[in-house]
């Protein structure tokens, strides 16, 4: 018995260490490529890489940002994961970017493998559950929200049964540092409080309510200490929040339900379609098998694995249930009684959602390799494999389909890949021309100017030290937002969908072209400006001086704009072509 248990722990260290490179390997092109690496830009370089960066640089610093929308509280960029500013702290963007890229990836996996392990017996299946969470394209701007919630779950069962009580304490604070509350926080504190009712009520030999209850005690005061800013403002203690605008439209509650339920939500989606149809069957053929009298569920492993996928789902078909009704034209209702904190997204619970089908994709593919076991090599029995090597290929491959992993290997494949990179992005190679123009023009440093963006992301200014009237937040001063719609309200009129984008939305305060609409970034194809029109007045008014515009403006002169030289700033492989002019004054 203990040389057995001596092999089984063998295994589970060799599939562990295999699991581990196998994710080492997918950070590889993203490493070997450096700032011509492709990241999701979409809510991660056009605006949490920019609130690390600013957070970073003005750490100790007052509670203002400068830069940012002419100088606001730093409330206008909540961090996602506070404690990983650090790693923005002497290092470039991409460098903190790939430290979280690389800690969230470590954390997913090994979360992934421990909780598996304690469900499943087999340490192939957990090291392959490990490896596919670890690839879901979940954002690393958001540290430890989503990739670590296996860790977490896994530790507050522990808890529960008095292990590891000192690891699981260090690791509930630093996952609590490293993720947001209100991203995914609050929904982890609620059903980790249901948990412990439930719990409570059951009252099982064995087990610890006191040391799981002190836990999540200490995730909520951790979390109410590190949002007191956002939560003193959102409370009447500073200006009203741009989000008492929003405007909330109803979706059809069946089609919400069904569509979270089976794809997930927003930076959730997880293609755990085939898992669950895999883990469906297992289950399906276990209880058929114990109704015609098999004894298909005599064992008590068997049992367990369909037990943990019933919980699972019921999870995840609650969270369902909760997007579901809050976006409803009933949830839309209570939420327009709320005021700014209607804007909350509730739907977000879903985050949890892929910790739990992953799991109960593990317990299915346990499950049919337990039937494989007791019934020998037979044909029928190697069938049975197929559907678990289908369903796990499938899987993968969709993972590294809509992960960042297959554009950076193309990228090393073929330099000129379309795809935009951290370097086109942020305009690197070029926004110093125009920095250096600017200087030897006027003698100004950056903070003695306003600027603001056309065509080009304002992430890529506020990337290069430049002090910006516009930005990406969801939480800034609601005058602010008027006093910059007068700038662009000539633009909205001319577009149905500008004009709602932003006055029903507007947490893309940006120079934004009815021209163009839709588009934060034109590469420099030969587009031009051929009727862009702008409140010129308006601008001047909230201080700014320079506009950087990614084409060329026709009618720049007759909008108060004096282009200030005739060549646009490139480089031979950049992706942007910046064009300068000048705020008449």
């Amino acid at each position: 018995m203990k040389q057995s248990c001596l092999t089984m722990e063998k295994r589970h260290r060799m599939w562990f260490w295999a699991g581990l490179f196998a994710v080492l390997l997918t950070l590889l092109p993203c490493m070997l490529l450096g700032e011509d690496a492709v990241f999701t830009y979409y809510d991660q370089l056009d605006g949490e890489l920019i609130a690390y960066i600013l957070q970073a640089r003005h750490l100790f610093s007052g509670d203002m940002l400068p830069e940012f929308m002419g100088g606001v509280s730093k409330t206008a960029l909540t961090l996602p994961a506070p404690l990983a500013v650090f790693s923005f702290l002497g290092s470039d963007a991409y460098t903190g970017l790939v430290i979280l890229l690389s800690a969230g990836r470590l954390a997913g996996y090994i979360g992934m493998y421990l909780l598996c392990r304690d469900t499943v017996r087999e340490p192939w299946i957990a090291a392959t559950a490990g490896i596919l969470y670890s690839l879901i394209p979940f954002l690393p701007v958001y540290g430890l929200s989503e990739f670590g919630i296996p860790l977490l779950l896994r530790c507050v069962l522990q808890l529960r049964k008095k292990r590891h009580a000192v690891w699981a304490f260090l690791y509930i604070a630093l996952f609590t540092l490293s993720s947001s509350l209100v991203l995914v926080g609050f929904g982890l504190l609620g059903m980790w409080g249901i948990m412990l009712i439930i719990w409570a009520l059951r009252k099982e030999r064995g087990t610890s309510l006191a040391l799981p209850a002190s836990a999540w005690l200490m995730m909520l005061v951790l979390y109410i200490a590190e949002n007191f800013s956002l939560f003193r403002q959102l409370t009447g203690g500073g200006e009203p929040s741009h989000k008492a605008e929003y405007a909330l439209s109803p979706n059809a509650f069946f089609g919400t339900f069904f569509e979270s339920l089976m794809q997930g939500g927003q930076h959730s989606r997880d293609e755990h379609v085939w898992l669950l149809l895999l883990a469906a069957a297992a289950a399906a053929v276990c209880l058929l098998r114990a109704k015609a009298g098999k004894r298909a569920l005599s064992g008590t492993y068997r049992a367990a694995l369909l037990r943990s996928m019933g919980v699972c789902l019921g999870w995840n078909c609650l969270f369902a249930l909760t997007a579901g009704l809050w976006k409803s034209a009933a949830g839309i209702r209570l939420r327009s009684l709320l005021g700014v904190f209607g804007a909350f997204q509730v739907e977000r619970v879903l985050w949890i959602a892929p910790c739990l089908w992953y799991l109960l994709g593990a317990c299915g593919i346990a499950l049919i390799w337990q039937y494989i076991r007791e019934h020998g090599r037979s044909f029928f029995c190697v069938c049975a494999g197929l559907p678990v090597l289908l369903a796990v290929c499938v899987t993968g491959v969709r993972l590294l389909q809509a992960n960042d992993v297959k554009a950076n290997i193309q990228k090393l494949r073929n330099p000129d890949y379309a795809m935009l990179s951290l370097r086109d992005y942020y305009a690197m190679g070029v926004m110093e021309q125009v920095e250096e123009f600017l200087y030897d023009r006027t003698g100004q440093t950056q903070a003695a100017y306003r600027v603001v963006s056309l065509g080009i992301d304002p992430a890529a200014a506020l990337y290069h030290g430049f002090y910006c009237l516009d930005g990406y937040s969801n939480n800034y001063p609601l005058a602010y937002k008027h006093a910059f719609r007068r700038i662009i309200e000539p633009e909205l009129e001319k577009s149905d969908y500008l004009k709602e984008y932003f006055d029903g939305w507007g947490n893309r305060c940006y120079l934004f072209s009815s021209e163009c609409p839709g588009y934060f970034t034109i590469e420099k194809n030969g587009f031009y400006f051929q009727n862009y029109q702008l409140n010129s007045e308006a601008l001047r008014e909230l201080g700014g001086k320079y506009l950087f515009s990614a084409a060329y403006i026709v009618n720049a002169e007759e909008q108060g704009l004096t282009l200030m030289r005739e060549e646009p700033f490139e480089t031979s492989d950049s992706y942007y072509r910046i064009f300068v002019y000048a705020v008449d004054l």
